[in-house]
């Protein structure tokens, strides 16, 4: 079959839409070039799943994916990723087809540019189906498997999306990777849920996408997709715990030993980069108009008064019930947010996520119990929190 490639700057043709509508497109057109391809054959396929749902997204991808792995991926890889092409290839052989299966193309050119003619990249449909065709093929043998992991990408879209998006993603064992793991640990439905109570993070972001960004923030002192499977999956509970709390949903077996038994003593401590150092700050509190000093009588003591001063808010006028608890007094101190319901038989909450680690070390050497939650609880409208016990 030859196909003649359009001319560039066909996108912007309405003279192309309309001709397209009204059965016109002919080859000697201006918006053609003289370019010519030759493929063998070139069955039709569905090439837009946005207005579809359940059932009809699953039948749709699958028989994509069928069609392009059996007919499609012999074809030169250059040219089967090449946008021209396509969009040379749809508009000359798939106007009866595609008119009769979208017939909103007949509404506009938006809706011609949004099907037809849509870029050729990570939002384009063919496009996720060559590559999700093209790895599986490469890599799984065997009908059945084969089967399993198109259904994989299709029950995991958000996830694959994302995937493909990113070049240092796109490679096809990383890629099979993630989907195995997911599958695994059976959290499809988490890693598309949207996560609540972060509108820090954004409007719509989700679990998997956050893993997925926490690979790509770790990348090149991480080389993720380098990885064998197993250190891969331990790094994805990893970053999953950072915004869910992977002991609720995950195996114990499979949840690494660094999180079941997480002990700040084994990080790095930052304490030295905060002020004031609780362990020095023995003795008692001192309660002056808008200052808090301690009472020392060596000379590291005496170090930890100065840089306790250099963090005193002056003029500040502390409430009584802060001026009374020491604890209160140096999370004020270190700006950090809190909620405290302990005189009311709840807990303290000291609102941030694992960024804010280093303010509270110095904490734990007085004693005092507390514990990450990556979802908080209620009383922090699931913001990230840290939750301080008896």
């Amino acid at each position: 079959m030859e196909i003649r490639l359009l001319e560039k700057g066909y996108k912007n043709s309405e003279e192309l839409y309309h001709d397209f509508i009204n059965d016109r497109i002919d080859p000697s057109n201006a918006y053609f070039s003289n370019e010519v391809v030759e493929i063998k054959n070139a069955p039709d396929f569905p090439i837009y799943m946005a207005k579809l749902s359940g059932e009809e997204v699953k039948n749709a991808f699958l028989e994509a994916f069928h069609t392009i792995a059996e007919s499609y991926l012999d074809t030169e890889r250059d040219l089967i990723l090449d946008e021209r092409f396509w969009h040379s290839l749809l508009i000359q052989e798939k106007r009866d087809y595609l008119l009769e299966k979208y017939p909103q193309i007949h509404t506009g050119i938006n809706e011609f540019r949004k099907i037809v003619v849509k870029k050729f990249d990570w939002e384009n449909y063919i496009y996720k189906v060559i590559l999700g065709a093209q790895y599986i093929t490469d890599n799984i043998s065997g009908e059945t498997e084969r089967e399993r992991y198109y259904h994989l990408i299709i029950d995991n879209l958000d996830v694959y999306n994302y995937l493909i998006k990113y070049e240092l993603f796109r490679n096809d064992q990383f890629i099979i990777n993630i989907l195995d793991i997911i599958d695994e640990l059976d959290i499809s439905k988490l890693a598309k849920a949207k996560i609540k109570g972060r509108e820090d993070l954004g409007d719509d972001e989700r679990y998997g996408r956050r893993v997925l960004f926490e690979f790509n923030k770790s990348y090149p002192v991480v080389m993720a997709p380098m990885l064998e499977k197993e250190e891969l999956k331990k790094l994805f509970i990893t970053y999953l715990n950072y915004y869910y709390d992977v002991t609720t949903i995950i195996p114990k077996e499979e949840i690494p030993t660094e999180l079941l038994n997480e002990s700040e003593d084994q990080e790095e401590d930052s304490s030295d980069d905060i002020a004031p150092m609780l362990s020095d700050m023995v003795d008692k509190v001192e309660h002056r108009t808008g200052e808090v000093t301690f009472d020392h009588t060596d000379d590291k003591s005496q170090v930890a008064e100065v840089q306790v001063s250099t963090l005193v808010k002056e003029n500040h006028l502390q409430d009584e019930k802060v001026q009374t608890d020491p604890l209160l007094t140096y999370l004020e101190k270190v700006d950090l947010s809190y909620i405290d319901r302990r005189d009311k038989g709840g807990f303290l909450w000291v609102i941030g996520d694992r960024s804010i680690r280093r303010h509270l070390n110095p904490l734990k050497q007085e004693g005092i119990k507390y514990k990450y939650k990556p979802i908080g609880s209620k009383v922090t409208a699931n913001r990230p929190a840290w939750l301080f016990y008896d």
